[in-house]
């Protein structure tokens, strides 16, 4: 065991010395459906970590909250008619990175991702047994200016999100961000 910690902490001093690995925080919004229920507002926040091989190709990883889940009503407020699943997932992405000017870059990312549901919550008198993991692709943008990243992203579960049922979800972000 330590043997792999003392190997992890020298992999990461060794990368922390590159300009090329950037860690950040991150915070934002998360509508999420599946199957033919309507979109339910939720959060999604995480740490992310890219390393970038040159100026151009990377990649990237983390983890991240997201609230998924449906609602049988069009309001995405009222949580009352609500299927509510919180998921811890781990992206990773292959990132293209272009410089637009300056500080400012253009970071294009897709890739797999594996999430564990965490929480569940379901209205009174519904009978839904989501599976407890969900694997699926994601895609995104990411603007950095500076220190600050603003990223929209899309993530499809390519499993079934229920044991019956050919549900699966389908989740848009938009989250806001600080880069170390």
């Amino acid at each position: 065991m330590k043997k792999i910690l003392l190997t992890a902490t020298l992999l990461l001093a060794a990368f922390g010395a590159s300009a090329q690995l950037h860690v950040d925080l991150r915070a934002g919004a998360a509508v999420a459906s599946f199957g033919d229920r309507h979109l339910k507002l939720g959060l999604r926040t995480g740490i992310g970590v890219e390393y970038l091989f040159g100026d151009r190709f990377g990649i990237r990883t983390g983890l991240f909250y997201t609230n998924k889940g449906a609602s049988t009503t069009s309001d995405v407020i009222d949580y009352s008619h609500a299927i509510r699943l919180s998921y811890l997932d781990i992206p990773v992405e292959a990132v293209g990175s272009f410089r637009l000017a300056g500080r400012t870059r253009l970071e294009v990312h897709a890739g797999p991702y594996a999430a564990c549901r965490v929480r569940s919550v379901l209205p009174e008198g519904t009978q839904y047994d989501a599976k407890r993991c969900e694997l699926g692709i994601g895609a995104g943008i990411d603007f950095v200016i500076g220190r600050f990243v603003v990223g929209p992203e899309v993530q499809y579960g390519l499993t079934r999100l229920a044991k019956t049922g050919s549900d699966h979800a389908t989740t848009y972000a938009l989250t806001l961000g600080y880069r170390f």
